[in-house]
């Protein structure tokens, strides 16, 4: 698409309301039975082992100080699989104010150890409080933190960033796979067909735009929107290509089917957004050639999604049939 016609989407676009989250503040309570591995922990999920942790992660002991605003997550280290009575008492206060909570299981533990307890948003278990762990780490702190609040966490906490990404990624790539499944199925009705193929472009696109820039946000770039955007399509330009080729592929071609439709919708938007997250972690160069494996990686998976989704289509209307 070109590049004046991408301006014109992004017009449409309220990228304010995305900056908003992405630079909110936060609270995360960071408990453990002795407060310096509470510190411990805040240090590693700071990503500066050795230095001060970030202020907006606020560490306590197990004794719970129930005095001032409640925390946006609760983070619990322990170092048996079942809390101990006092971080026990105070994940049971926490849980009732409807405080999410992750727990972190610390030490030689079982597979069974990093399953999910009742009452927890999500939960890890690691031999230690390393480095060499914090990816586990922070992927259940990302994952058990609230939608709304992930996009700041990893702003501000590097170690959060890659699983924080890959989420807005997937969830793009699978909307789009969505609408491109919806729009594919009216398009059954001829008379719907090119409207519908000009919509899925600027639909594909707007979401694409947005994921992007959650992407760059997510990966601490600093910048007014356009300017954040306008390197973004500097970089990635290539990957827009990718969009181009689907629309010549399926979008203007109904008859070439379903499945396929979907599984370029997802695959475009999934190489995108890897595209956008090698250039925002700052990375090698993103290449045509790196966009190509992107994409090829990215079509395994939209076929994938594309013949879930499929199968869940036949499923609900062998359910209609039968009422």
């Amino acid at each position: 698409m070109p590049r004046l016609e991408t301006w014109r989407i992004l017009r449409e676009i309220d990228l304010g309301a995305v900056r908003a989250e992405a630079e909110r503040p936060f609270r995360v309570r960071l408990l453990a039975e002795a407060r310096g591995e509470a510190e411990q922990l805040a240090r590693l999920l700071t990503g500066a082992a050795g230095s001060r942790a970030h202020p907006w992660l606020l560490c306590s002991a197990a004794d719970l100080e129930t005095r001032g605003p409640l925390p946006d997550l609760a983070v619990f280290v322990s170092r048996v699989p079942d809390l101990p009575p006092r971080l026990a008492i105070a994940a049971e206060a926490l849980g009732r104010q409807r405080v999410p909570l992750v727990a972190v299981v610390v030490g030689e533990a079982a597979a069974v150890d990093g399953v999910v307890r009742p009452g927890e948003a999500a939960r890890a278990a690691v031999p230690a409080l390393s480095a060499e762990h914090v990816e586990t780490v922070a992927q259940a702190v990302a994952s058990g933190a609230p939608g709304e609040l992930r996009l700041s966490l990893a702003r501000q906490l590097p170690p959060l960033r890659l699983p924080v990404i890959a989420a807005v990624i997937e969830q793009t790539a699978r909307a789009n796979a969505l609408y491109a499944l919806g729009s594919a199925v009216a398009e059954s009705v001829p008379l719907l067909t090119l409207p519908l193929n000009v919509g899925d472009i600027v639909v594909l696109t707007k979401n694409q735009v947005v994921m992007s820039y959650r992407i760059a946000l997510a990966g601490g770039r600093k910048g007014t929107a356009r300017a954040v955007l306008g390197q973004t399509l500097g970089v990635v330009g290539s990957g827009f290509l990718l969009r181009q080729l689907a629309r010549q592929l399926v979008g203007l071609v109904p008859v070439i089917g379903i499945a396929p439709k979907v599984a370029v919708a997802y695959a475009g938007t999934w190489a995108l957004g890897r595209a956008v997250a090698a250039w925002a972690a700052g990375g090698p160069p993103v290449t045509r050639d790196s966009v190509k494996r992107f994409y090829a990686e990215a079509l395994q998976r939209g076929r994938q999604v594309a013949s879930a989704f499929s199968w869940a289509r036949r499923v609900r209307r062998a359910g209609r049939m039968l009422r």
